[in-house]
């Protein structure tokens, strides 16, 4: 059985399937970030921001909630995302890379120096090629 090729048509599912990917990761990864960060009052936690084309460097304010109210909302990014454009996921919290990176700090589901940090990042490339999948699969 022949098939008949579909030439502009696979090309715009494939790019529409590729952006839909991209947000897919950038949105869980986000929300990775935002759950598994240490929690007081959810500042740190409610601050992890996605940029288009640059860092986004908003953070809650110093009075986003009190300690042990643990409020956390992540802010999902605005606008159409696509491919051909580069994103990042930041927290200009000061104390942020310390949260990240210090011995003293420990995600919520516990474990050591900046550990709940890592293990999202060494699992980038994995969810990733997850999310990508998830979509490119769909195009026939």
């Amino acid at each position: 059985m022949t098939k008949k090729f579909r030439g502009p048509e696979i090309v715009k599912e494939i790019d529409d399937a590729l952006d839909k990917g991209l947000a897919r990761f950038l949105i869980n990864t986000q929300s990775k970030l935002s759950a598994a960060s240490p929690l007081d009052s959810g500042r740190l936690a409610s601050s992890w921001f996605v940029g288009k084309g640059v860092p986004n460097r908003s953070q809650r304010p110093e009075n986003w909630a009190e300690p042990g109210d643990k409020r956390v909302e992540v802010e999902k990014p605005s606008g159409e995302i696509t491919l051909d454009s580069d994103y990042f996921i930041s927290n200009n919290l000061p104390y942020a890379e310390i949260a990240a990176f210090d011995p003293g700090y420990s995600g919520r589901r516990g474990g050591g120096a900046g550990d709940w940090f890592t293990k999202i990042q060494n699992n980038l490339a994995r969810d990733a090629e997850r999310s990508f999948d998830f979509f490119l699969r769909k195009v026939k």
